[in-house]
């Protein structure tokens, strides 16, 4: 009897990793839209756009002049991330500084790669200006995914689960200007939780799955600003076989 017990249960796992898998696939167990912060300028005017954004939510000026103004803009300044809407001990503090600095480092990183604009660090003419903000930053629980991973030796598919309750969140929040003038052309915003993974040696540092939440939305970010306004730019997967 004790035998068909653990049998029942190593089954009711893999049920139960199947589903989180395909919930995964499908989107499902991204994580919950974030709460505005005062850097956004029209928090109740966002909606999501599946349309065309794989953000949460994104607020676009609906001037036409205003997208006229900025024809033939061929540079962008990723400005220095804002971290002043986060209440943080000082521990957490200095970690929002480092992640801040990756942050903008990364999105300059992507633009710089097979893109229609230079990467400037200073504003001026035909110069988008795309300003960040971290606005929630929840490291992954090691301690935790070290006795899931154990649980996961012991009962196969134990560790998967376990992630649901020891994973990280990260936050954002942009605003993309005309750099020459100030005007603001559109607003973004969104919040992603560690990637589901079958082995991850991200589990093991407290910054490694946001630092890739982050590189994620670099890629993102500008293929919305290189890609036709027709054009779907997908979201990250939720679920990952890489291991690093």
């Amino acid at each position: 009897m004790k035998r068909v017990g653990i049998l029942q249960g190593g089954i009711g796992v893999a049920l139960a990793v199947f589903g989180f898998t395909a919930a995964a696939q499908a989107g499902i167990l991204k994580a919950s839209p974030a709460p505005p912060s005062p850097f956004l300028e029209h928090p109740q005017q966002m909606v999501r756009d599946r349309c065309r954004t794989p953000f949460d939510s994104v607020w676009r000026n609906p001037s036409p002049a205003a997208w006229a103004r900025i024809h033939g803009f061929d540079r962008i300044v990723i400005m220095p991330v804002d971290i002043t809407h986060v209440q943080a001990s000082p521990k957490q503090r200095a970690d929002m500084v480092k992640m801040a600095a990756y942050m903008q480092e990364q999105f300059q990183k992507e633009f710089a790669k097979e893109s229609p604009y230079r990467v400037v660090t200073h504003r001026g003419p035909k110069t988008l200006e795309l300003q960040l903000a971290l606005v929630e930053i929840k490291p992954t629980n090691v301690p935790g995914n070290v006795v899931s991973t154990g649980a996961g030796v012991v009962v196969p598919g134990a560790n998967w689960v376990g992630e649901q309750f020891t994973h990280g969140t990260i936050a954002f929040e942009a605003k993309l200007r005309n750099a020459r003038t100030g005007e603001l052309l559109a607003e973004y915003a969104d919040r992603e939780n560690d990637k589901l993974t079958i082995f991850s040696f991200r589990d093991y540092d407290p910054h490694a799955h946001n630092r890739r939440a982050v590189q994620d939305w670099a890629i993102q970010m500008k293929k919305l600003a290189t890609t036709p306004t027709h054009e779907k730019v997908p979201g990250a997967m939720r679920f990952s076989l890489n291991p690093f």
